[in-house]
């Protein structure tokens, strides 16, 4: 080849390289522009998705940690006590946060929006907040001494009250009882969280609280571990007591039903329903860690740690309970799909498609139930997608749309009844671990 060749043929490489690394450019640069953006639809442009952050450590603001920002810890006044930063993202790109006095889980906007509870879980304070500002409206203690917040809450009467469940002071069983363990639901008003009456779950910790029938009825998801004799706290496998899923009626608090779905190793943690025939409870089963390797065997491609659960301990599988009237609770899935079944942690039902749909993080998955017959009607690997440890889930209301959130950032958006991902609405705000988030 002669040097004229060579050059004409090494000018073409640059310029064919340079428009190349243009298109490149030109493709980075509207991808991270945030005016090119389609704006959301009306019905969604004034709509929120709360999320509780767990990890505010990991956090910080110009320079300084958010536990010690004075704009975004504002809130505290202690900061030697439980606090959890809470993140509202509006669907039209706005992100608002702030660190509040809660070892917060799961958050409950008021119907009518004045109002917003930050669920504390397994540690003593609640916090009500203004959902828009996030400034904190109140701060109360669990129901008595020694108890602890359940993390969950729910809004009755049009959000005259606030449930919230809460767990009895954590004791091995002795000889006083299993009655003696019951959690209760206390009724509090939103604005000052006192409390206004309070109701037994009929189960041990309860934590997941439903509303169905127009609010007559309460149902709980009880987890029903205790510790060993002579243990403080639970241990891994779980020693369970009486796992189970209870109806409560809300007019005079008498247990109207029971479940019971375990007394062995599982869990019972969270619920979706939409009626009596429409429960569907999610359970846990931890194991060792050892216990959780041999569980991947069948995994080939390299996968990293589960970064949503706890040091020592691994999400094994155990399958989503169908609940209705007159039956036993019926396992749902089939063997691969139940295998799948990992950590099953956030729930909701969609009443228009009569669908339950629920994220398993440790697997990567979000599945969707059948509501009649509790058949499996996807079951997505979200990897796919580029959602890693898909934890939340809440109904748009728009009632079009529902959105999943990974544990530690991004929110993605699907259409309800198809579940086709609208990639033109989902967003990437890092919220720093979660389990749990609410739309209003």
């Amino acid at each position: 080849m002669d040097a004229n060749r060579r050059h004409v043929l090494a000018a073409a490489g640059l310029s064919l390289a340079g428009a190349a690394l243009a298109g490149c450019a030109v493709a980075e640069t509207t991808a991270l522009a945030p005016d090119d953006r389609a704006a959301p639809p009306d019905a969604l442009r004034r709509t929120s998705v709360y999320v509780p952050g767990y990890d505010p450590n990991a956090a910080a603001a110009n320079g300084v940690p958010v536990s010690r920002h004075p704009r975004l810890a504002r809130g505290l006044t202690d900061r030697s006590k439980p606090h959890r930063m809470l993140t509202r993202i509006g669907m039209d790109g706005d992100i608002v946060q702030a660190v509040l006095p809660a070892f917060a889980h799961d958050v409950e906007i008021s119907p009518d929006r004045s109002v917003g509870i930050l669920c504390g879980f397994e540690e003593r304070d609640q916090v009500a907040f203004d959902p828009k500002t996030l400034d904190v409206v109140a701060t109360a203690p669990a129901f008595a001494e020694g108890w602890r917040g359940g993390g969950h809450a729910v809004f009755l009467d049009g959000g005259r009250f606030v449930a919230l469940s809460e767990r009895a002071p954590r004791k091995a069983l002795g000889g006083e009882g299993i009655e003696a363990h019951h959690g209760r639901v206390t009724l509090r008003d939103p604005h000052t969280l006192k409390v206004r009456e309070s109701y037994s779950t009929h189960g041990i910790d309860p934590h997941d609280i439903r509303l169905i029938e127009g609010g007559k009825y309460l149902v709980a998801a009880n987890y029903g571990s205790l510790p060993r004799q002579g243990e403080k706290d639970l241990s891994v496998p779980r020693a369970v007591t009486e796992a189970c899923v209870t109806i409560v009626d809300m007019a005079s608090g008498k247990l109207v039903d029971k479940r019971v779905t375990n007394r062995d190793r599982t869990e019972l943690r969270h619920l979706a329903a939409g009626s009596l025939d429409r429960i569907f409870a999610i359970q846990a089963l931890l194991g060792d860690v050892p216990s959780g390797a041999q569980s991947m065997a069948g995994e080939s491609v390299a996968y990293g740690l589960d970064i949503t659960g706890e040091k020592g301990l691994a999400y094994l599988a155990a399958p989503v309970l169908k609940i209705g009237r007159g039956g036993e609770p019926r396992a749902l899935g089939d063997r691969r799909t139940a295998e799948r079944m990992r950590h099953g942690l956030s729930i909701v039902y969609d009443a228009a498609h009569d669908q339950a749909i629920a994220t398993f993080p440790t697997a990567h998955r979000v599945m969707v139930f059948d509501g009649e017959t509790g058949r499996v009607l996807r079951d997505v690997d979200t990897t796919k997608t580029g959602l890693r440890h898909p934890c939340g889930v809440t109904l748009l209301p728009d009632g079009k749309h529902y959105a999943v959130t990974g544990y530690w950032e991004n929110l993605f958006v699907f259409e309800r009844g198809t579940h086709r991902l609208m990639r033109d609405l989902c967003l990437y705000p890092v919220f720093f671990g979660h389990s749990h988030i609410t739309a209003a």
